[in-house]
């Protein structure tokens, strides 16, 4: 198949930004207001239940999809016979999956210690299912880069879990209104993503073409089990030895740490594994896209993460008052770690794009020698000294993934201080003034709500850091500026 042209590629990729930016707000505004109501009517125990459910239904996700959506979206080869391959593959295995995971879930529960999780992971464990009958037309909206009709679907189904939610929460129906939430947005998306498709299955399966997307996908597959013991070996371990309250709070403040970088972060991935992978046979347009983009979420990432430390105790005490004891704590740390880790975050869609998915399975393989052990120790000393190991652990991983990009790339060793050397020292500027004001002229003041003072310390810090990056950066910043406009009007 002719590759791309670059320029063409990047174009088109500078517009679908908009439409997977809107996409990201709508969701991460719409959700973030219906999980704080959320918060507010149910206990930290209830989100745990959830919590416990959805570790189970994760790890179960990893085998429905088998690599393949991803496979879709960087091969080569006629997407119409691809899909095909990847659509019946997903369902006959959501159906067996769903099957073990419901007939197992009382001894997922045990694990637990939690008996309540047992019938409410056999019912939303549903959603598998119903995932399993739009996966690909989603991948190939992904594909195509037409993110301005997954726009619309995001637009009227993320508004519909709380809907269903809010009221069943308030008339006491505890955890089960979020189960009823997720089920009936889970349809809704599906429903909308075959009306406005074009594509349709056939009974029809390409044998040699599907070898060709499993061993692409089975890198893909072994990187998902990874990354999922990553992103949920902390939880399991903190649910089976610090209880379902512990849990709660700290999956509660890891899912708000989440929607606050996915709101500004989000929006470059689903473009960018795309667009990277159509320039793959070009290595300086590669290059080039890759240097540029990571530039600007560095310029995002950092600060923000270093603003969560500084403000987490404030931003747990407004949005989730106090019942919601330590969330704070948790809130700071974990901001800072994902502040950190997004330093090399785009990294991971790179090397799928390069079609190396291998290196970042093989690099993630390395992390769990050394993750799971720590987060067992650390459990053994509560939560607080948990989520301080969940930090450390993130930062190891930092100089490999620096490594891999240098060799694959031919980028500069230090090319992240060379890149984000401004951002880096905008950053610390504002971390100084921010923590002059909070612990020298606060208490001088003594503002009467916490909304005042959290409003003041994220005005000022804003204030502060951009002022220094456009004084240290004057060009990076009209760039900038300049290229969101363009995705802005596109």
């Amino acid at each position: 198949m002719r590759a791309m042209n670059p320029e063409s590629v990047t174009s088109k990729a500078t517009r679908s930004v908009k439409w997977s930016a809107l996409m990201e707000i709508v969701s991460r505004t719409v959700s973030p207001i219906i999980f704080i109501i959320l918060a507010r009517l149910l206990t930290p125990g209830d989100f745990g239940i959830i919590a416990t459910a959805m570790i189970a239904i994760s790890f179960a996700q990893i085998f429905g999809d088998a690599g393949l959506n991803k496979a879709l979206v960087q091969t080569r080869e006629a997407p119409e016979d691809a899909a095909h391959v990847v659509f019946w593959t997903n369902f006959v295995l959501g159906l067996l999956i769903y099957f073990i995971l419901f007939i197992s879930a009382p001894t997922i529960a045990l694990f637990f210690r939690s008996p309540a999780s047992a019938p409410v992971l056999q019912v939303l464990g549903l959603q598998i299912v119903i995932a399993s009958f739009s996966s690909v037309q989603q991948a190939l909206f992904v594909r195509a880069l037409n993110f301005r009709g997954l726009f619309w679907i995001k637009l009227i189904t993320s508004a519909i879990p709380g809907l269903c939610s809010i009221p069943m929460a308030y008339f006491g129906w505890g955890v089960w209104a979020i189960v009823s939430g997720s089920l009936v947005g889970q349809v809704l998306n599906s429903y909308l993503l075959w009306r406005r498709s074009t594509w349709r299955p056939r009974f029809t399966f390409n044998k040699i073409l599907a070898a060709k997307l499993f061993t692409f996908g089975s890198w893909v597959f072994l990187e998902g089990f990874g990354a999922w013991l990553i992103v949920w070996g902390d939880s399991l371990i903190v649910g089976r030895f610090l209880g379902v309250h512990d849990l709660g709070v700290y999956r509660t403040g890891s899912m708000l740490v989440t929607i606050v970088f996915g709101l500004t972060l989000n929006p470059f991935l689903p473009v960018l594994f795309p667009t990277l992978s159509r320039l793959q046979d070009d290595l300086p347009a590669l290059k080039n896209a890759f240097r540029k983009v990571n530039r600007i979420v560095i310029a995002l990432a950092l600060p923000m993460g270093t603003g969560l430390l500084l403000v987490g105790p404030e931003t747990a005490a407004f949005l989730f008052g106090e019942k919601w004891q330590g969330l704070g704590f948790v809130l700071g740390v974990l901001g800072l770690m994902h502040g950190i880790a997004w330093l090399v975050g785009i990294n991971a869609e790179l090397y799928r794009a390069m079609g190396r998915p291998e290196m970042n399975t093989k690099l993630m393989y390395v992390q769990l020698l050394y993750y799971l052990p720590a987060y067992y120790v650390a459990a053994q000393s509560g939560l607080q000294a948990f989520t301080i190991t969940r930090l450390a652990v993130a930062l190891v991983a930092m100089p490999i993934h620096v490594y891999l990009c240098v060799k694959m790339l031919g980028v500069y060793p230090f090319y992240l201080w060379q890149e984000g050397k401004t951002i880096m020292l905008s950053t610390l500027a504002m971390a100084l003034g921010v923590s002059a004001l909070k612990w020298g002229i606060l208490p001088i003041i003594d503002m009467p709500y916490i909304s005042l003072s959290l409003a003041f310390l994220i005005g000022a810090g804003c204030s502060i850091y951009f002022s220094c990056l456009w004084f240290l950066d004057k060009p990076f910043v009209l760039q900038t500026k300049a290229t969101l406009m363009r995705a802005a009007v596109a």
